[in-house]
């Protein structure tokens, strides 16, 4: 065998571990590390209650569960969705240990999944027996060690605030507030924070017809959030639509459609504020942010009539 032979063999062979190596790399090793580059997407959901009987003397029911299955079904589905916020009303009754059967399958379908979930307490977590709910809230999410706290994902930190203020204490309201005020101002120290969202139950703006504006968010919240260069967007539920505010020129969103029963809202000049968000049609939803550029982008995926699929109906890119 010439030694050109050896030279060509060796060199076939050299070119096919290459082939092998590019091939594969495309298949799966460099698709996966550019997902990893991409940034990481936050979801925001809220209202996940299922319908009271009381509350169906006036509204109307909707496939309420269905949807809410479709929603974490979504969120499952989702590419790069690093965590999900919830903002409360988990359940219909907090304290009842049966009411989290259900939705505690959907919260360990997403851990499954590598997800993790982040809630707030809302008033439903508090209802009637406001200890209770406060029990079964830990019990089913024992990560949590304050009912006021912070995580960061990405370049975006999320501040999740308790707007309970009828079941806190003045102590508990003072507590929470100074932490807050303090936590906002290291965020202006920290360069690894691009972004603040804050969010809360309560709704500081809302058209809802079924519940109003809470004063108290206003008051004690909203204040700071305007003020810190580096909060971009207010996000809250409790009111069961999704809104779209600008106040002081900045971002305010309600995305209570997360499976409690639809509210009315005011429109026209009855309207309590200006919705920038102008399509009548308005169901099931959730949000999802994420970094693009020098910019936040937030989507909203809204429930379609066939209730498993979901289309992004709006989108807001908020400058940095």
């Amino acid at each position: 065998m010439s030694k050109y032979t050896v030279i060509n063999k060796t060199f076939l062979a050299a070119a096919m571990v290459i082939l092998i190596v590019i091939f594969c790399g495309s298949a799966t090793g460099i698709q996966f590390q550019k997902k990893n580059l991409q940034s990481p997407v936050i979801a925001f959901i809220s209202d996940t209650q299922e319908p009271m009987s009381i509350e169906k003397l006036w509204l109307k029911s909707d496939n309420n569960e269905l949807a809410t299955n479709a929603i974490f079904y979504a969120l499952r589905k989702e590419r790069n969705i690093s965590a999900v916020f919830h903002l409360g009303d988990i359940t219909a009754i907090g304290f009842c240990p049966g009411e989290w059967d259900n939705i505690s399958g959907k919260f360990s379908m997403l851990k499954k999944s590598g997800i993790p979930v982040y809630p707030t307490m809302g008033n439903h977590e508090y209802l009637l027996w406001p200890s209770g709910g406060k029990e079964q809230f830990l019990k089913h999410f024992p990560q949590v060690k304050s009912w006021w706290y912070v995580k960061q994902v990405g370049a975006v930190a999320v501040i999740l605030l308790n707007s309970n203020f009828p079941d806190l204490s003045s102590q508990e309201i003072s507590a929470q507030q100074k932490w807050y005020l303090s936590q906002l101002k290291n965020f202006e120290q920290n360069a690894s924070i691009k972004y603040v969202i804050v969010g809360t139950h309560y709704s500081p703006y809302t058209n809802s017809k079924i519940v109003g504006p809470s004063y108290d968010v206003q008051k004690y919240f909203v204040p700071a959030f305007l003020k810190n260069r580096k909060c971009k967007l207010f996000i809250s539920g409790h009111a069961h639509t999704f809104e779209h505010f600008k106040k002081g020129g900045k971002d305010f969103i309600v995305t209570g459609g997360g499976g409690g029963l639809l509210h009315p809202l005011l429109t026209g000049r009855e309207a309590r504020y200006k919705d920038l968000y102008s399509k009548r049609t308005r169901t099931f939803n959730y949000v999802t942010c994420e970094e693009n550029g020098n910019s936040l982008l937030v989507k909203v995926k809204m429930l379609n009539k066939d209730y498993r699929s979901f289309s992004e109906v709006y989108n807001i890119g908020i400058e940095r």
